[in-house]
């Protein structure tokens, strides 16, 4: 994948809404989605991220978004995904990480792109190993934005970091020394602070919730769609 092609922004809704962010979870190679989600949005999420998209659920629930996070690397899934989700995600090719903490929402609670992740503190240090070998990165355990809740309140690929308009001078600092990108704040949907509700993102582009405005997207594109930075 080049950084020539243009970064794709897409509105839609899932089940009528537009907090997207809980129903889908994408990288770079794959995007998991509802089993009941239309055709349509199935093409718009593969035209626009350029993955394979791959129906799913999480404990017979479609808040995918919610319970999955991940990278290149690996995923990582909550102790609730039954056997039958889990094979299917393993048997599609997926390196995926079944972490036993007894916060299942998992997703809320890292931030990680494929070479540095941000994990809750809430979340038990026995497990911090586990989550840095299926990433594969560097890891740090840290609140951000005055909030234990990291993976909701920013999105991160490997361009950029869009932080929740909450994040003080301090946050934006700490998070571009950390991932040495891009960062800013932005929101989602009219004003939502928390961004990964209405926002998957990968490389190659982003879904928002369509009720994101056109400011709202052009934040997204600058933060998230700009130039690859040299990480060596």
């Amino acid at each position: 994948m080049g950084a020539s092609r243009r970064f794709e922004v897409t509105p839609l809704s899932i089940y009528g809404t537009s907090t997207i962010g809980v129903f889908i979870y994408a990288n770079n190679k794959v995007a998991l989605v509802p089993p009941d989600v239309p055709d349509k949005v199935v093409n718009s999420i593969r035209d626009t991220l350029g993955t394979e998209v791959i129906k799913a659920s999480i404990a017979k629930s479609p808040l995918i978004g919610i319970f999955v996070v991940g990278n290149d690397n690996g995923l990582l899934v909550p102790g609730i995904v039954t056997d039958e989700e889990l094979n299917l995600l393993r048997s599609s090719g997926l390196n995926v990480t079944v972490v036993g903490t007894k916060y299942t929402a998992i997703a809320n609670l890292v931030l990680t792109n494929d070479r540095k992740t941000v994990v809750s503190p809430i979340i038990e240090r026995e497990f911090i190993p586990l989550i840095r070998d299926a990433l594969g990165t560097e890891v740090i355990v840290d609140n951000l934005c005055g909030t234990y809740l990291v993976g909701s309140i920013a999105v991160a690929n490997n361009r950029g970091v869009l932080l929740s308009p909450e994040a003080k001078e301090e946050d934006v600092k700490k998070v571009r020394d950390f991932f040495n990108l891009n960062v800013d704040v932005g929101t989602v949907n009219r004003g939502r602070s928390f961004v990964r509700g209405g926002l998957v993102v990968n490389d190659r582009g982003a879904i928002v919730g369509v009720d994101t405005t056109g400011f709202e997207i052009v934040k997204i594109m600058q933060t998230l769609g700009g130039e690859f930075r040299d990480l060596k």
